[in-house]
């Protein structure tokens, strides 16, 4: 069984009752982790098998990079590859698209990470690379490195493909190009309808919100409700 859970955003305990009660649960978290350590995927990885995509605010602090980056959880990370999880192929894009890199459909500032720190301030880089709040930046380079991989049954995202109103086109063409059957995303903290009756779109979307769950067939779960100060 495959479950897909929306930006967690620090907080796991909505997830053990539904890892818990399964046996041989494969969980794929969209994005936005936010941990301080890896201590919490370490206890939620006893009752299931995780792998994520990362999000935006998995690199606002050093300690949300560190968690995932810096430890042996940065191997489940699926961004830019395709992995197989329980005969499903996976395909994974982390991050979003931020203005100083490149806001599609605008052209792109820069194509690649290589590119953009040869024109960044030395002062801002960081670790010998990329900025920290640029590491969880899309690059078109990202897009390329999926689409020259082997097709896929499910490709997620962080950010949202069209027709939502906050989403984009790129990620739909990448859908395309890798013939998937459904897209999986998180990032906006809604359930969005997916009313895709009337549009040229050839495979399911499905938007998992904060701290949601969705099982493989774009079911809920589970319906979580933002309501942070």
């Amino acid at each position: 069984m495959i479950l897909f859970a929306g930006d967690p955003h620090g907080s796991y305990s909505h997830l053990y009752p539904f890892v818990k009660e399964q046996s041989g649960v494969a969980l794929v978290i969209l994005g936005d982790l936010q941990l301080t350590s890896a201590e919490e995927l370490d206890n939620l990885s006893k009752y299931c098998d995780i792998w994520f995509i990362h999000g935006n605010h998995d690199s606002k602090t050093i300690s949300a990079f560190d968690a995932l980056w810096g430890t042996q959880w940065r191997e489940r990370n699926i961004h830019g590859k395709v992995v197989e999880i329980q005969g499903v192929r996976i395909a994974g894009l982390g991050g979003v698209f931020r203005g100083q890199i490149w806001m599609p459909p605008n052209k792109p500032l820069f194509l690649d990470p290589i590119h953009y720190c040869q024109y960044c301030q030395q002062e801002k880089i960081w670790r010998g690379g990329l900025p920290l709040r640029h590491r969880t930046s899309i690059f078109p380079s990202d897009i390329e490195t999926l689409e020259q991989q082997q097709q896929a049954d499910i490709l997620i995202t962080h950010e949202a493909p069209k027709p939502h109103p906050s989403g984009f086109k790129v990620i739909n063409r990448l859908a395309e190009k890798m013939a998937v059957k459904h897209v999986f995303h998180g990032h906006h903290h809604d359930s969005f309808n997916y009313d895709l009756s009337k549009k040229n779109i050839h495979y399911k979307i499905t938007s998992v919100g904060f701290r949601s769950l969705s099982d493989i067939d774009g079911n809920a779960l589970l319906i979580g409700i933002d309501d942070r100060e």
